[in-house]
């Protein structure tokens, strides 16, 4: 059976109170260390966040200048079909 939104938060608050318990319990040089480990994992999410975000970038141009490309060839592709059509009916 799903969970409604009502178990979703009780089960939210009572994970939030054993982190608070188990963080009452931890002296401050642990409580410090603890938080340079989590900035450090936050930046390091925030620059794995950027060079996705470039590389998104980057592939955003790659797409428009295959549709460009890809239009072009469509393009050339109907020409062709023209000439060649001219050059069957001239040949009959």
């Amino acid at each position: 059976m799903a969970r409604s939104e009502t178990d979703s938060d009780e089960g939210s608050s009572d994970c939030l109170i054993r982190l608070k318990n188990k963080i009452s319990g931890l002296n401050k040089h642990k409580l410090k260390e603890f938080l340079l480990i989590l900035m450090d994992e936050c930046d390091a999410l925030h620059t794995e966040n950027c060079d996705l975000s470039n590389e998104c970038d980057e592939l955003k141009k790659e797409v428009l200048k295959l549709e460009e490309e890809n239009k072009h060839l469509k393009d050339e592709k109907i020409k062709l079909d023209m000439n060649n059509l001219v050059l069957h009916e001239d040949f009959e």
